[in-house]
């Protein structure tokens, strides 16, 4: 039986006895959690696990940053911390799922009934060893991200936006990555990063044409009902293009907000504030406060297209 010696002595910690109810909070959350990992058989049989995470855990706290020359001030501190190596690699995703593995066994012991205030620390703290060394994987790939999404960058998709997605790519990998595979995280995070940026070029793309069509749906019946049948062709496309163009000058969330609220695209009615709250995560106020932003962007380029466009005098 492994013994776990990443465990905090709570007399130490804790300035008096700790509330009943809040241990038993804290070990409704514990159990509530979900805890990711990827087994191996080296975490029942080989017990120097333990001793090999608390060194890695050592030496990322003493680890210097260097800011890489050549990028932004803000993606410099983002990717200041040094790349791993091969073997320090293997080790940390070792010492991350270990450390995930032992927690998810000693769980079983807390109640939330009856807590047990050392059982539940020393699955808090191992838990936390975990997130510490998650976060140094992720730190340390973060130029791949940066590398990676530059290739996508679209007029209609914005780095910053990549970089967010790439960025959420890169934690799903560390998650799913299998160290005994053989290869090294960087093939594997390439590889999901990369196709997760085209996916949603792609899905944006396509969003841009339900755009279109919804559009055209909606200025059809705009202009039967103010000029009849009279438009011609020509005049016809270049509204349709300039409405394009204006549309995929919003962020994301306005465009989503702006087909929600008109029934655009994919949108066969009209969404309420309160639904397009609930897809975004965000307040009903927010969803409000978002659309009216929308709307006066849109009116501020329709105003700049039309002056633009106004032949001149003289």
């Amino acid at each position: 039986m492994i013994t776990c010696t990443l465990t905090h002595a709570p007399s130490k910690d804790l300035p008096g006895r700790t509330d009943v109810s809040d241990l038993s909070r804290r070990t409704r959350a514990v159990l509530d959690r979900e805890i990711d990992f990827v087994p191996n058989p080296e975490f029942v049989a080989d017990p120097t696990c333990e001793a090999a995470a608390a060194d890695l855990l050592r030496r990322a706290r003493r680890q210097p940053r260097t800011l890489p020359a050549g990028l932004p001030s803000h993606l410099a501190r983002l990717c200041a911390a040094p790349l791993l190596t091969a073997d320090d690699e293997r080790q940390a995703f070792r010492a991350m799922n270990y450390l995930k593995f032992r927690a998810n066994a000693l769980r079983v012991r807390l109640n939330p009934d009856d807590p047990d205030e050392a059982a539940l620390a020393q699955v808090e703290h191992l838990l936390a060893s975990a997130a510490l060394l998650r976060d140094q994987i992720l730190q340390a790939n973060m130029r791949l991200v940066v590398s990676v999404v530059k290739k996508f960058v679209t007029p209609q998709y914005s780095f910053d936006e990549l970089l967010s997605d790439g960025i959420c790519s890169l934690m799903q990998a560390v998650d799913k990555f299998d160290f005994d595979r053989g290869y090294r995280f960087s093939t594997y995070a390439y590889r999901a990063i990369s196709r997760n940026a085209y996916r949603e070029v792609m899905n944006r793309q396509r969003q841009q044409r339900r755009y279109v069509t919804g559009s055209d749906e909606v200025l059809h019946g705009t202009l039967d009902q103010r000029v009849g049948s009279g438009l011609d062709e020509r005049t016809w496309e270049r509204l349709r293009g300039n409405l394009l163009e204006m549309l995929g000058r919003l962020d994301r969330r306005e465009q989503f907000i702006i087909a929600g609220r008109y029934a655009l695209g994919a949108h066969r009615r009209p969404r309420t504030f309160q639904e397009l709250a609930d897809r975004l995560g965000v307040s009903k106020e927010r969803a409000r406060q978002l659309e009216q932003r929308a709307v006066s962007r849109l009116r501020q380029m329709a105003a700049d297209t039309a002056r633009e466009a106004a032949p001149t005098v003289g």
